[in-house]
């Protein structure tokens, strides 16, 4: 790995970012039993108020490095440092820090019992000890900032793609995180759909939200992240501005890859 490819900035981007990370991977190494290394080396930071986007090509470790930042799996060498303290190593550490993360999954996750405004709800109220009446009033102005008030009483099957996952990140914002999460959030959408989504995040980044985005909406990741993060087979390849990864690569692979996908600049 090069230098130049693991370095981190030397200074914060645009809006409003802390000098200081909120989130630093250094030498994440992670392996699944009996397989390959998915992660190998991954060092990067992500400052408060900013949108980091993860690129590349399918089965490269973005979405593993996701879930090794709030605990669905566990790291076997190296540090995630989070707010300036290493995340535990252990299953129950890690839900507890869980709590202060916001998780937005490819495929919605929702409960289908549940109605929009409930599968909202749940979470301050099981894990924060919320009352309903707040819950719910909060539920619903969470709704409203989705461009989702009027289907508060919906069911998951009565909305489309883009309206689950849309109540998806209400459900992870009720929970006040201090960092969102994105798992692809629109590849199980139609193409009709992914600019509702979209627009929500981008909503959220222009809030200050501070973001890590798996993604291959490449247009979204030159106009919304401060930072972009190119991976292959585990490891980062290159990371720079957007300006710079979308119009100077300075890798052939990331050439390739975004040649691969069409893009132009």
């Amino acid at each position: 790995m090069s230098a130049v490819a693991q370095a981190p900035r030397q200074a914060s981007r645009g809006r409003a970012g802390d000098s200081v990370p909120v989130l630093a991977y250094r030498n994440v190494v992670k392996r699944f039993s009996g397989g390959p290394v998915v992660l190998n080396g991954i060092s990067m930071e992500v400052r408060r108020n900013e949108v980091v986007c993860l690129i590349g090509p399918s089965g490269s470790g973005k979405s593993t490095l996701l879930r090794c930042t709030n605990g669905l799996e566990l790291i076997d060498v190296g540090e995630v440092v989070f707010d300036g303290k290493a995340l535990p190593r252990d299953w129950n550490g890690m839900r507890r820090m869980r709590r202060r993360m916001g998780m937005v999954f490819q495929n919605f996750e929702l409960f289908p019992h549940k109605t929009a405004l409930g599968n909202i709800a749940i979470g301050p109220m099981a894990v924060l000890g919320t009352s309903r009446e707040t819950a719910e009033a909060q539920a619903q102005a969470l709704l409203a900032k989705v461009g989702l008030a009027d289907k508060a009483a919906s069911y998951p099957f009565q909305l489309s793609g883009g309206q689950q996952q849309r109540v998806a990140i209400a459900r992870a914002l009720a929970m006040e995180p201090e960092v969102m999460l994105f798992d692809e959030p629109t590849s199980a959408l139609d193409p009709e759909t992914i600019g509702e989504v979209l627009n929500v995040m981008k909503q959220l980044a222009e809030e200050g939200m501070t973001m890590v985005v798996v993604t291959h909406e490449m247009t979204f990741a030159q106009r919304v992240a401060d930072w972009v993060v190119v991976m292959d087979r585990g490891a980062i390849i290159e990371q720079g501005p957007p300006q710079q990864i979308f119009q100077a690569p300075t890798v052939e692979r990331t050439r390739s890859f975004l040649s691969h996908l069409g893009w132009s600049g």
